[in-house]
């Protein structure tokens, strides 16, 4: 091992967080595969946000040798399990999946949602379905987290959420809304006529997420429905097909 290698790697360490971003630069720019343990192993113990996220970009570039590792640490029970799945998530290997998988039920709420997230990084078939499973959950952050991991997934999404807008339970089919809505146009268009006969016969609750998600998308059938709407008896209805009405005629 060289001087200068020996020397980044005792900095590494250091308990300055300035002198151990420094290190991490260095190794991340000059060091090869070889210190791959090295890294992984400086990686789940940094305590320093901003060092993490340098020693991640060290893993991450040299992912061969550190992939292995970092699905080895996943066997592990603590918060380090995080930003292991913070690096899979760059790295986005679809053999991953398997490995990432039992963390989404993690009791731990920052393990599952940093597994969510990379799930929808990675964005396979068999990721987007484990994610949709979880739709409907009721804790505030876990709910939160999961709509944005869908928002990764993008159009990989939208046809499985479609389908879940016709989901018996009402939780369901808000959220499935809310991560269309997420998604956008003109990733989610395929999804506007399951999203149409939400608004046109669900409970209000589920339909303001679903002619929100409507109304975002670039399609010319969309400004028909929401005149019919605004001119409705509804009143409720009325007034957010007018609001969305406003708010298209703005963007465009």
């Amino acid at each position: 091992m060289s001087t200068s290698l020996d020397r980044a790697l005792q900095a590494a360490r250091h308990h300055d967080p300035s002198v151990r971003q420094r290190a991490a630069l260095w190794l991340g720019t000059h060091a090869d595969a070889s210190i791959a343990q090295e890294l992984v192993s400086l990686l789940v113990a940094e305590p320093d946000f901003y060092v993490r996220e340098t020693l991640t970009w060290a893993v991450v570039t040299r992912s061969d040798a550190t992939y292995p590792l970092l699905v080895a640490e996943l066997a592990g029970q603590g918060d380090q399990r995080a930003q292991v799945l913070h690096a899979l998530s760059k790295i986005r290997r679809p053999e991953s999946v398997a490995e990432i998988l039992p963390l989404t039920d993690d009791a731990d709420d920052a393990v599952a949602a940093k597994a969510w997230w990379a799930l929808g990084r990675i964005g396979t078939p068999g990721a987007v379905a484990a994610l949709l499973d979880h739709l409907g959950d009721t804790d505030d952050f876990r709910r939160r987290e999961l709509t944005r991991a869908l928002e990764q997934a993008g159009d990989a999404a939208v046809e499985g959420l479609a389908e879940r807008l016709g989901d018996p339970e009402p939780s369901v089919r808000r959220h499935a809304a809310e991560a269309l809505l997420g998604i956008g146009d003109p990733a989610a268009r395929p999804a506007a006529p399951a999203l149409l006969h939400i608004v046109e016969h669900d409970d209000k609750e589920v339909v303001l997420p679903a002619i929100e998600a409507l109304a975002a998308l670039d399609l010319p059938e969309v400004d028909g429905v929401l005149h019919r709407l605004r001119d409705g008896d509804d009143a409720w209805l009325s007034i957010t097909a007018g609001w969305l009405l406003t708010d298209r005629a703005e963007r465009n």
